[in-house]
């Protein structure tokens, strides 16, 4: 049984640059990922991992090639079916945590709830319990800017996996702490994770931390290996 949750075909992406000459970022990826399993993909600045990941997203289209999702593909889906698809199974954590200075702890947390009309008890109840287990129930009514670097990444990280989605999509997500914070958010953030069964997929150029997915993969000359 087919127990692939992301797969993708024939996937490439490519660029006309101003010179008129087309610069290839990566050519005929066919890859997948199983429910609940943790993945990493590596390579160097400029190797194109970060545009992989927002196709894989549904953030950017392919030149070719197509995703597909839960069943669904995501080259046949309009933009309200894929912020759909985003909002309701999908979480992103990126390097910077892109919280709103405005808002709380809690509120940035619940934002997904907010955005999908689902902001009620239980998910409030449920956004304190995330928010707890990542160490921050002190926190919660905490402005961005009331919280160390550490702490914006863990409240990031809770508005990520708030909707229990089925895959979460990681850019360098401990890419702007020192190496002690982020070894410890991303302790918490596996272990979140695992009780939660969700799949992972981590771009990362730190080795030490793509050796703690299931599986490793790098992109090299726009193969991925």
């Amino acid at each position: 049984m087919n127990n692939n949750i992301l797969q993708t075909t024939g996937l490439s992406k490519a660029f006309t640059q101003s010179s008129g000459d087309k610069l290839e970022i990566f050519s005929d990826i066919n890859f997948s990922l199983e429910a609940g399993a943790t993945v990493s993909i590596v390579g160097s600045s400029g190797s194109g991992k970060t545009s992989l990941l927002q196709i894989l997203a549904g953030l950017d289209k392919p030149t070719a090639g197509y995703v597909s999702v839960d069943g669904k593909n995501l080259q046949q889906m309009s933009s309200n079916q894929l912020c759909q698809l985003r909002n309701e199974k999908l979480g992103f954590i990126y390097q910077f945590h892109h919280l709103l200075p405005e808002f709380t702890a809690l509120e940035n947390t619940l934002m997904p709830l907010i955005i999908g009309n689902k902001n009620n008890k239980e998910g409030k109840e449920y956004a304190g319990y995330i928010l707890n287990k990542l160490g921050l129930a002190k926190r919660m009514e905490h402005y961005p800017s009331q919280l160390s670097g550490g702490e914006r990444q863990r409240v990031a990280i809770a508005r990520a996996v708030i909707n229990q989605p089925k895959i979460i999509f990681a850019d360098e997500p401990t890419g702007n702490l020192d190496n002690t914070t982020a070894h410890h958010v991303l302790d918490i953030f596996l272990s979140l994770q695992e009780e939660l069964n969700t799949s992972l997929i981590v771009v990362t150029h730190d080795h030490e931390i793509a050796n703690r997915t299931q599986q490793k993969y790098t992109l090299h000359n726009g193969k991925l290996a």
